[in-house]
């Protein structure tokens, strides 16, 4: 994982625990990145920034007792709360990719492995929309919320004195393309699982094969990419 160190042999086989620290103890695998969390939270130099890691982990939740290795793996989860860690006081874009490519969040909003409709119509012959479990929550949960506000904060209204929405389901459907073709990179050595059929670790890939090609309509009217510069 990032900034991951080597092992050092001559400390022996130990757990991690609040009270003793380092020292060697007989303890559950499921409580070691909870110990790992409260050592750094309560001993750690840089507490604001351990706050604000901490506050965007509410945001970003994930449900452990759901994913592959929730009981009994570590690293893979300390590994997705670094991210928030690196960037406590950084941009919000960078949060946001970070999390996206994530293979614990990939497989919690289930948007790892999903494929495009028309590969399926190709490959099977039936009509399969993307999942939009991911493109749904990270509008509405992670970033613009269900309604448009005014600078105050109370909501935007129609003409009608109706909330106006700030996405509906056409949007979900758009972005959800957004998101196929996300598969995990390649199993290797060197990390806490020795399954080597998953890698929770290392970013996700996107593999063109599965991936949506077609335009992708924004929230404005547009298209997702306006603006950018085209291929040549």
């Amino acid at each position: 994982s990032r900034n991951e160190v080597a092992n050092d042999p001559s400390l022996g086989d130990f757990g991690f625990e609040i009270i003793e620290h380092f020292q060697n103890v007989d303890i559950n695998p499921a409580a070691h990145r909870e110990s790992v969390f409260f050592m750094i939270a309560l001993e750690a130099r840089d507490q604001l920034r351990q706050l604000m890691a901490w506050q965007l982990s509410q945001l970003f939740a994930i449900v452990p007792l759901v994913l592959t290795g929730g009981w009994d793996h570590t690293e893979n989860f300390l590994n997705y709360y670094d991210i928030f860690v690196r960037h406590g006081f950084g941009n919000f874009v960078n949060i946001l990719r970070e999390v996206t490519f994530n293979p614990l969040m990939a497989e919690n909003l289930t948007f790892q492995d999903s494929k495009s409709g028309s590969y399926l119509f190709e490959t099977t012959g039936s009509y399969t929309h993307a999942d939009e479990n991911y493109a749904r929550e990270l509008m509405q949960l992670f970033t613009i919320g269900v309604f448009l506000l005014n600078d105050d904060g109370t909501k935007m209204l129609n003409e009608n004195g109706e909330p106006i929405p700030t996405f509906s389901n056409d949007e979900v459907m758009s972005f959800a393309r957004v998101f196929t073709g996300f598969v995990q990179s390649q199993p290797r050595g060197n990390f806490e699982e020795n399954d080597s059929s998953w890698n929770a670790i290392d970013e996700l890939i996107v593999d063109p094969i599965y991936h949506d090609k077609f335009p992708k309509h924004d929230l404005t009217g547009g298209y997702i990419g306006d603006g950018y510069p085209l291929c040549v």
